[in-house]
């Protein structure tokens, strides 16, 4: 039962020492509500334009696409290193070593037929190929 009570009281040590720091930075901080303050900061020169830009969701897929497929790099990389290993040993059968490999390399080949399906890996299309797609 120690043990709780020393793990009690350290959660209670962290919690209140983050609320006691901003609860003591809230008092003694200087308040001059401004507009200014409220402004976008940018590099000290007079923002233009909105702060709501839209970016194009492509960006985002080829940054997951690409972050899939160097995870799946750095996975096959020590698979082939241990691969080799265990070939040499025949302790183990053929199908224990490659099912897993294959099987991941599958379902990875889905992702990527189902991403290239959705157009995600189709970057821009030029004015010919939406006239064309309509």
């Amino acid at each position: 039962m120690n043990d709780w009570i020393a793990i009690g009281a350290l959660a209670l040590v962290g919690l209140l020492i983050p609320l006691g720091m901003m609860s003591v930075s809230a008092l003694l901080r200087p308040s001059v509500p401004e507009t200014n303050k409220r402004a976008t900061y940018e590099s000290g020169e007079v923002p233009t334009g909105g702060t709501r830009v839209r970016f194009n969701i492509q960006y985002y897929m080829v940054a997951l696409l690409f972050l899939v497929f160097d995870i799946e790099t750095v996975l096959l990389f020590p698979w082939a290193v241990v691969y080799l290993d265990a070939v040499e040993s025949d302790a183990v059968s053929l199908t224990e070593i490659l099912g897993p490999m294959v099987a991941f390399v599958a379902i990875l080949l889905v992702g990527l037929a189902w991403a290239w399906r959705n157009g995600a890996v189709q970057w821009a299309q030029t004015p010919r190929q939406v006239e064309s797609d309509r």
